[in-house]
């Protein structure tokens, strides 16, 4: 039951992602989290809008423009948990609709990027205030 509240979650949060970008037409929208055991923001989920230099899928049938964004969201995650973990040297354990490096963008490059950084207390644009349970931005 909770899978699957997350599940609903986290399709909802790539909805609200999805509509931010593709209503102010931006290559990318991130949602950063607050990880309240090491007090930092890291990253949440993300959603890629921009240019596709090369396109893997698993099914050979023509998929929309928002479901292949969809999907490339995804590839760009995966490709990064890949990464992380050290497995690149083992493509056999990769899906054949997997992303190698060599297949991004210069945007897509930034974006998986993101993925990697957190912003504990005094770095960046932003104050937590764990005891409230607050985040502000500063102007």
């Amino acid at each position: 039951m909770a899978a699957a509240a997350a599940l609903g979650s986290s399709s909802r949060l790539q909805s609200m992602l999805q509509d931010a970008v593709q209503s102010v037409q931006w290559t990318y929208s991130l949602f950063w989290q607050l990880c309240p055991q090491r007090a930092i923001l890291v990253w949440g989920d993300g959603y890629y809008n921009g240019a596709i230099k090369t396109r893997k899928t698993v099914q050979p049938m023509e998929v929309s423009a928002e479901e292949a964004t969809l999907q490339r969201s995804q590839q760009l995650r995966e490709l990064y948990e890949t990464l992380s973990a050290g497995e690149i040297n083992q493509p056999t354990r990769r899906p054949c609709a997997a992303l190698s490096p060599e297949d991004l963008t210069e945007s897509e490059w930034f974006y998986l990027m993101c993925v990697s950084f957190s912003f504990p207390p005094g770095v960046g644009p932003f104050t937590i205030d764990i005891e409230k349970g607050r985040l502000a931005v500063e102007s």
